[in-house]
């Protein structure tokens, strides 16, 4: 594999992904879940590195336990958020289909949707783990806080959750007995 952070089968046999699913969906979806959310967490002289020491069978004992206990875990949820959809469907030369077979009936939209909030929600509790981890360490991989220099050097994100602006209630979800309590704010005067 080319120094991919986790293997397919460990996808499988550590997950939701059962053993005769396509290796090549779930080898795109790690690479994907690598650069789009394990890159921006570890910074790219971290990410690099692993990538060499992989590649060259020389992982050290710190980049070990920081894949083993860190980053694959993360991983795994940040792959299976991505490989929801190409599990689901598939592009042909007629279309874009809903995969099924006899004994299995495909997922609705939403339950797919609530199933990659899920995976999401969880890969995003691993990832701040691993923020954790690199901050507390920081000594011990000095590419966190020095990734390189360069206009395509991404630089460690130092938070993994995202959410949303909260811009208030729309007025229409607002009770009357409040618009007329406040017909300034809520334009009914």
């Amino acid at each position: 594999m080319a120094n991919y952070f986790i293997h397919p089968n460990e996808i499988k046999a550590t997950a939701y992904v059962d053993e005769n699913a396509d290796d090549k969906l779930i080898t795109n979806a790690i690479a994907i879940a690598q650069d789009l959310y394990i890159l921006p967490m570890i910074g790219t002289g971290i990410y690099n590195e692993l990538k060499t020491q992989i590649g060259a069978s020389t992982l050290t004992a710190l980049n070990t336990t920081l894949l083993g206990a860190y980053i694959v875990p993360a991983l795994r949820y940040c792959a299976l958020y991505e490989l929801a959809e190409p599990m689901t469907y598939k592009f042909t030369n007629k279309s874009v289909v809903k995969k099924n077979s006899e004994n299995s009936e495909p997922v609705t939209f939403q339950e797919l949707t609530a199933l990659k909030d899920k995976f999401l929600n969880i890969a995003q509790w691993y990832t701040e783990r691993l923020k954790l981890y690199l901050v507390e360490n920081e000594s011990d991989y000095p590419l966190y806080s020095n990734p390189g220099n360069g206009i395509d050097v991404i630089h460690p994100k130092h938070d993994s959750y995202s959410c949303g602006w909260y811009l208030g209630e729309s007025h229409e979800s607002v009770p009357d007995f409040i618009k007329a309590e406040f017909p300034a704010t809520y334009g009914t005067e």
